[in-house]
Order: structure tokens, then C-alpha cells, then sequence
């Protein structure tokens, strides 16, 4: 049972300042996605690489995202009960391609933080991970879909949400692949921690930062799902309102964990990207554990965090990078 009757004003009413909310976020989110876009838009003369195609492809998801369910919740029409369910799909269906994207975003971090030589298709873990998370994903969306919760009120107000045997597998998918993937991103650089005596400054920020970005993510995430549950089915005003702040929260995040980490005196080229080197200078070498082993700390920053674009499985392993001083 919910904890919020049925006779409560939020769910049979889309109240004055819901509608003032719902507006400013909306307002807030569109020009600053359209700015995290322009700041992680290759600059000219870098090359295009899977991890910035998915980055960008993240801000574009939520900001249609935002624009659909922003469009739908202020629409005056009537509600009727098939518009009301269509409201349902459109939204969770926008809302998980989204966070499979990030997902995608994060498998790909997790790939070249560990300086592969295969590609991908070749890559046992990247598979694996890609399989092994996507798969149980759709299922957990497609039972979602198929046991969602759409109904109209007497008062005209939408009420949407997922029943909670449907939701609680999707949260527990979302949450654990988010674990899984910034742990695998941040164990190369925890064990270079453990065997040396400490990162620098540079790769400690972007610890910190993917550590910090990876709970507040969860957090909100959580939040809206429990908010789901306890409701037992949301106006679709209140839904569309949490949804669209989570949205926005985690395009801030993703754009604050992949910040460059670099001071100016230690870019290669010119040119930093992403946090950990996903443009930058390409080159036809592969920066292998044993040279690392040997490298010292600055020059492992500096390779670490201008990582080169060449996947190519004939790219020979036993060349190395000199980085700019």
C-alpha cells in the first residue's frame, strides 16, 4: 500500500508551483547540456574515438529526454487513459535507452583504462560486460513496460510507475552494473596506488571525482525508483518532474567525472580529453603493465592521461611514448 493516500493534493492535482518547478529545470538543464556538448565536441584536428561518441551521445539523450516528458506533462489536452499509458512508455522507454548509454560510456572507460592491444569483439571482458549487463537490462525493462502502472483520476491527473516486482530488478541491474563498471575503471589505478607510493595529483582527482559521481549516481537513482515504490504509481507531473531533475544531475556528473585532469604544463599536443585521455594524441603504440612497472609516476600521468585512439589489434606493443614535457 502507498504511503500517500489517493485524496492527497499532490496526486489529484498538478498544483501551481509543480508546474513553476517542472518549467525552471527545464530552463536550467537545456543550456547546460547544450554547453557540456560544446566542451566535450572534438576540438578540430582530433579524432573521433567510441568513448566520445557515447559521452556526447549521453547529453543528447537527456536533453530529448527533458524535452519529451516536458512536452508531454504540459500538454492541455484531455487526459484519457490511453494517453495517459502512452505517457508511461514513452517515458521509461527515453529514460533506459539514456542509462544504457551511460552504461555503454562506462563499459568503454572501463576498456581503455586497462590499455588493451585486441579490439573489442576480441576482448573476452568487454564482451562479457557487455552481454552480461545489456541482456539482463532489456529483460528488466521489457518486464517494466509489459507491468507498468498508467490510469487517469477522476480529476483529470495522469498516474503512472511500475509495479514493485518489476521495478526492484531494474534498480538492482542499474545499481550493480554502475559498481561493477567504476570499480573496474578505478582497480588500474588503485593497484599503481599499492605498489607505489601514492598517485599523483592529477589521477587522485580523478579518483575522488569517479568515486563521488558514482554514488551520488547511484543515490539518485535509488531515489527515484523508492519514490516509484511508495507511491505505488506517481501523477505523471510529480514522475516526470524527479525523472527530469535525475537526468540533468547525472549529465552534471558525467560531465564533472570527465573533467581533464591535466594541468596545462602536462598536456600532449595540446590536448586532453575526458578525464583520462579518451582523444588526445593518436599514436601507434600501447603502453603495456611492465612499462609502467618501469616509468616513473609523472611519466605514467602523462601517458595515462593521453591515451592513444589506435585499437588496432596490429598495433605493436613494445613501442613507447615519450610525452612532452
Amino acid at each position: 500500500m502507498a504511503i500517500v493516500p489517493d485524496d492527497s493534493l499532490i496526486r489529484r492535482h498538478f498544483p501551481l508551483p509543480g508546474d513553476i518547478v517542472s518549467l525552471l529545470i527545464t530552463l536550467i538543464a537545456l543550456p547546460a547540456i547544450a554547453i557540456f556538448i560544446a566542451a566535450r565536441w572534438p576540438k578540430e584536428g582530433m579524432r573521433w574515438t567510441v568513448a566520445t561518441f557515447l559521452c556526447l551521445l549521453c547529453y543528447a539523450l537527456d536533453m530529448t529526454f527533458i524535452t519529451t516528458v516536458t512536452m508531454l506533462v504540459h500538454i492541455r489536452a484531455t487526459q484519457t487513459p490511453e494517453l495517459c499509458d502512452s505517457m508511461m512508455i514513452v517515458c521509461l522507454t527515453l529514460h533506459n535507452i539514456a542509462k544504457a548509454t551511460e552504461i555503454a560510456f562506462l563499459i568503454e572507460r572501463a576498456y581503455v583504462i586497462t590499455w588493451p592491444v585486441k579490439s573489442r569483439t576480441r576482448t573476452p571482458e568487454y564482451v562479457l560486460s557487455t552481454v552480461g549487463i545489456f541482456v539482463p537490462y532489456i529483460a528488466v525493462t521489457a518486464i517494466a513496460i509489459a507491468y507498468r502502472i498508467s490510469y487517469v483520476l477522476d480529476t483529470e491527473v495522469c498516474i503512472i510507475g511500475m509495479r514493485r516486482f518489476a521495478l526492484m530488478p531494474m534498480l538492482g541491474v542499474e545499481t550493480a552494473a554502475q559498481l561493477y563498471l567504476t570499480l573496474r575503471f578505478l582497480q588500474p589505478l588503485l593497484r599503481v596506488h599499492q605498489d607505489g607510493s601514492g598517485l599523483l595529483s592529477p589521477l587522485r582527482k580523478i579518483v575522488i571525482r569517479t568515486s563521488i559521481g558514482c554514488a551520488v549516481t547511484m543515490l539518485l537513482d535509488i531515489a527515484v525508483k523508492v519514490s516509484l515504490t511508495l507511491f505505488n504509481g506517481e501523477p505523471s507531473w510529480l514522475c516526470f518532474l524527479t525523472c527530469k531533475a535525475e537526468a540533468f544531475f547525472a549529465a552534471s556528473i558525467l560531465f564533472w567525472i570527465t573533467k581533464p585532469g591535466l594541468p596545462h604544463d602536462y598536456l600532449i599536443n595540446g590536448e586532453q580529453e575526458l578525464g583520462i585521455g579518451f582523444e588526445g594524441s593518436v599514436s601507434d603504440s600501447v603502453v603495456t603493465s611492465s612499462e609502467l612497472a618501469e616509468a616513473g609516476r609523472l611519466n605514467f600521468v602523462k601517458r595515462v592521461m593521453s591515451f592513444p585512439n589506435a585499437y588496432d589489434t596490429k598495433i605493436p606493443r613494445t613501442q613507447s611514448v615519450n610525452p612532452k614535457s
